[in-house]
């Protein structure tokens, strides 16, 4: 669960979602946003998502393709296509079997990580047909003639799948594996399906009054500009990543920080992320993107399933205020988000008409997320370790997201390489860790006043200034 869901009040849902019979089912709002962006563009891999990992001690493949198989049948969008219809809406077509799994061999190589990197990442570029294939690709190809080591992909398009979903996959995945099927694990008492009906008919009767706070919340504010190495914007392109880790002084100052507002660690980044975003650019007032659950019933939680929406947060800063201030205001801006956010991202997009492009994310440029602790998985008697793919692509121009739990808290950037340099965006990650490690050492200090250099850095950047003369 990412911080930004789980340290604020959940929307309160109109009615519980209960099973209903009717057939085909919609498109959820989420899976409707996904369908439109597959469709009007030439398709890409650019929304696959990927759960890799290294297994080493011999595991047992059919008790793991089994636990795979017995997966898909509890999830419904594991193995769901989308229907056009002539006359209507795109619909829902739950398949009866799951996908076969591909034993073809690993990525050639010495080195297992190296191979079983290759292979993911040849796997994450595959580009799903949507309308014909379900949207998970299970591969599980072995590293050794004996089987003791193999590397087992599970590739999803984001129109089944989202953040919050990884967790439940690597808790039933090795539930399963350890049961090898007996007894078998109880499916959800509802389907996404029902989830996708009760949606709908839920925003039918909340749309207008969500209309009304989304346009009133973001009326006049303007696009974050971005002093770039290039010139444009950077969806699609590749993306790099560098990660800042933060000392434990500095967690355990953050966490005061955010006791002393009365709010989560992840408002505090949040509000470091303003502040940094606005001296970069030299703007106050501007929206960053941020993801939130969506699971807004307990009979959601245990799904698999795209639920996540986009909320927009406008920044508004002061920068004559305390950091702590600051804060307090950015946690009621998180706040009043969440309290909306049954308004899908798509819908305010068509509401407020802003540019769209397919280089560009419409109404923000930034975006920013928080997450509790690491994923942990362990599987019945095996070493195993996760395996990232390399090659990503951009989903934004920049994208903060901050580590906050578990033992190496850390702020992660990522950014289009369409735009920035390799140094610009190490620059960048580094000025909002130190920023943020100031911050709320004297959260009192007024923001404007808060260092985003070493102290070292911020002479040589004088003496330069000064033609070398820093008396």
């Amino acid at each position: 669960m990412s911080t930004s869901e789980a340290a604020l009040p959940r929307a309160p849902a109109r009615a519980p979602v209960v099973p209903v019979a009717e057939r085909p089912a919609p498109l959820s709002t989420a899976q409707a946003r996904l369908w439109f962006v597959h469709t009007s563009r030439p398709p890409t891999a650019e929304y696959n998502l990927q759960v890799a990992l290294l297994l080493r001690g011999k595991p047992d493949l059919d008790a793991l393709v089994g636990a795979i198989h017995r997966l898909v049948r509890r999830h419904e969008p594991l193995r769901t296509v989308v229907e056009p219809r002539p006359d209507g809406p795109p619909v829902q077509r739950v398949l009866a079997d799951p996908p076969a799994v591909d034993h073809r061999p690993a990525a050639p190589g010495a080195d297992a990580m190296a191979r079983a990197v290759a292979t993911a990442s040849g796997e994450l570029a595959h580009v799903f047909d949507l309308e014909r294939e379900p949207p998970l690709r299970v591969r599980l190809a072995p590293l050794d003639d004996a089987g003791d080591t193999v590397v087992l992909v599970l590739t999803l398009h984001h129109l089944a799948f989202d953040g919050w979903s990884t967790a439940i996959l690597l808790r039933e995945l090795a539930e399963d594996y350890r049961r090898r099927g007996e007894p078998a694990l109880p499916a959800p008492e509802i389907s996404y399906s029902d989830y996708a009906w009760w949606e709908r008919r839920t925003l039918d009767h909340d749309r207008e009054a969500l209309l009304r706070y989304w346009r009133g919340a973001l009326d006049g504010v303007r696009e974050l500009e971005l002093p770039t190495d290039r010139p444009g914007h950077g969806v699609g392109g590749p993306m790099g990543t560098v990660r800042h880790e933060l000392s434990a002084s500095t967690m355990e100052r953050i966490r005061a920080v955010a006791a002393q507002a009365g709010t989560s660690t992840f408002a505090v980044a949040l509000a470091a992320w303003f502040a940094v975003l606005g001296r970069y650019g030299g703007q106050r007032d501007f929206v960053v993107g941020m993801p939130v659950g969506g699971r807004t019933d307990l009979a959601l939680e245990p799904l698999i399933g795209c639920f996540v929406n986009t909320l927009c947060l406008r920044s508004a800063l002061r920068p004559g205020e305390s950091f702590v201030e600051s804060v307090r205001r950015t946690h009621l801006t998180l706040a009043d988000a969440m309290a909306h956010q049954a308004l899908p991202f798509e819908e305010l997009v068509r509401a407020l008409g802003p540019d769209r492009r397919a280089d560009r994310n419409p109404l923000f440029r930034a975006f920013c997320s928080g997450v509790d602790a690491p994923p942990s998985f362990e599987l019945d008697g095996l070493d195993c370790e996760f395996v990232a793919p390399a090659g990503t692509s951009s989903r934004f121009d920049l994208n903060a997201t901050f580590l906050l739990g578990g033992p190496r808290p850390t702020v992660q950037l990522d950014y289009s390489k369409t735009l920035f340099d390799d140094t610009t965006g190490a620059d960048l990650a580094r000025r909002l860790g130190v920023f943020l490690d100031w911050a709320v050492s004297r959260p009192e200090r007024a923001v404007r006043d808060v260092a985003w250099m070493m102290p070292g850095e911020r002479r040589r950047v004088l003496e330069t200034l000064n033609g070398g003369d820093l008396a």
